[in-house]
């Protein structure tokens, strides 16, 4: 796949750009949300944004430092002249009452534009870290903090300095909203995640190449998909768990509209030992149900997943009423029970690195509709990803720690052949215990800490 993009506006025929990360920006900064909710993909999550107390503070901030910027001679006139302070010019107001209505006291009596430049500056780098968990961890955190950061934002001459190089160049910054970056005609920098994210890397001399977190899989894949659901009287999805990928099985059923999926009677996974522990946890993403199943095998040379995954699919047809069938497998040997099954409906998703032209081939000419699991935007399955390593995480913690600590705090004093009285023990278990840490040193070796 390419690591640079011309056109920012569309991808491929298969697959469109993601807004959730730039969408996210130009919410926090401060751009009229008219000017960019409309392409907004996933309004479940704009919706959180708006109802966010620190999302908002932060975008009152924003736009309040931008108009300060955009507005100077006026504002500055207005306050000399008029008398009107910040929370009595309208351009200002409504962000000023928010914020006070949320602990924040911005306006100053006898204050200058450099001077509340200078204390939004200082809000907003002290507010950051509240707005990180907006963005995705497999976004560079850095690159997207330094957009919020004026350079020098409490010292006068640099706010000057950055000021004019804003008011001289506003229409290469986002709807005219300030960000720290190097002013360039790149049209609207915001228009996608693709764009976005590439114009920010390249500012920091680095490359931003994992693609598939900001492409989804195109409206006429889903509603390929949506209609093949459509058209059946019961339809499962089977899963080859050996020939899949389970994040992003995953990332589909995250990306497909729930309402459009509910017609799905079951998910089937046919595993085997072999293959990641994911697969145990794919009720986490679906309300579908799911029916899991690893694979014992007889030869531990031979897989029978292939075998038994053939056999449910003709258990389902012939047994119960089950007429349509969503195949996930990159492996051929499926195409032993599609043929055998002339009556029942087929639709296969596969990875195409994995799936060799014969098989795709094979496909077209009998008429089933086949599509990429690649597609899919594997962006938003962190929460599944986390399901997966915290359980991981606990099944290594618990070979690590086999200890009873009242048998521990017995068989220390035991080792020291002290003779104790439980109010004695009850101080050291108290003391040290309870209160032990784990450190971890500069070389990632853990060990527990004991308390002086």
């Amino acid at each position: 796949m390419c690591n640079t993009f011309n056109d920012y506006s569309n991808y491929s025929d298969y697959q469109k750009n993601q807004v959730t990360v730039a969408g996210t920006m130009a919410y926090l900064i401060g751009a009229k949300t008219e000017f960019f909710e409309n392409y907004i993909t996933d309004a479940e999550e704009f919706e959180k944004l708006k109802a966010n107390e620190n999302a908002v503070i932060m975008r009152a901030l924003c736009n309040i430092r931008s108009n300060l910027m955009l507005n100077f001679s006026k504002t500055d006139n207005l306050m000399r002249y008029d008398m009107q302070n910040i929370d009595r010019q309208a351009i200002y107001s409504e962000d000023v009452a928010m914020l006070y209505k949320n602990g924040i006291n911005l306006v100053k009596a006898n204050y200058t534009v450099n001077k509340y430049l200078r204390d939004i500056n200082t809000h907003i780098v002290n507010r950051l870290d509240k707005i990180k968990g907006f963005f995705p961890d497999w976004v560079e955190w850095a690159y997207i903090k330094d957009l919020f950061i004026m350079p020098k934002g409490t010292v006068e001459s640099s706010i000057v300095s950055e000021s004019k190089k804003y008011q001289q160049n506003q229409g290469y910054y986002p709807y005219k909203r300030y960000i720290h970056w190097n002013p360039v005609d790149k049209g609207n920098i915001l228009l996608n995640d693709v764009k976005f994210l590439d114009i920010v890397y390249r500012q920091h001399n680095d490359i931003f190449t994992d693609k598939s977190k900001v492409l989804d899989a195109s409206e006429t894949t889903k509603g390929n998909i949506y209609d093949f659901i459509s058209n059946a009287e019961s339809a499962v999805v089977v899963v080859d768990c050996e020939n899949s990928d389970a994040y992003k099985i995953a990332s589909v059923l995250k990306q497909l509209n729930p309402e459009e999926l509910s017609k799905i009677k079951k998910i089937m996974l046919y595993d085997d030992k072999h293959t990641t522990n994911a697969w145990k946890y794919m009720k986490a993403v679906t309300n579908i149900d799911v029916e899991y199943e690893e694979i014992k095998r007889i030869n531990e040379y031979k897989s029978l997943v292939d075998m038994r995954m053939g056999m449910g699919i003709s258990r389902e047809f012939y047994k119960n009423n089950v007429d349509s069938f969503i195949i996930c497998s990159s492996d051929s040997d499926y195409w032993a029970v599609i043929s055998e099954l002339p009556e029942a409906n087929f639709l296969v998703m596969m990875e195409y690195d994995k799936c060799g032209g014969d098989i795709k081939g094979e496909l077209a000419e009998h008429g089933i509709y086949y599509c990429s699991i690649d597609d899919f935007c594997t962006g938003n399955i962190a929460s599944f990803k986390n399901v997966v390593l915290i359980s991981e995480l606990k099944d290594r913690i618990s070979n690590l720690f086999e200890l009873n600590a009242d048998t521990l705090v017995d068989n220390v004093f035991i080792a020291a052949r002290i003779d104790a009285t439980d109010a004695e023990k009850k101080s050291f278990y108290d003391k040290y215990i309870k209160k032990m840490t784990v450190a971890i040193d500069d070389n990632g070796n853990m060990s527990l800490k004991i308390p002086d």
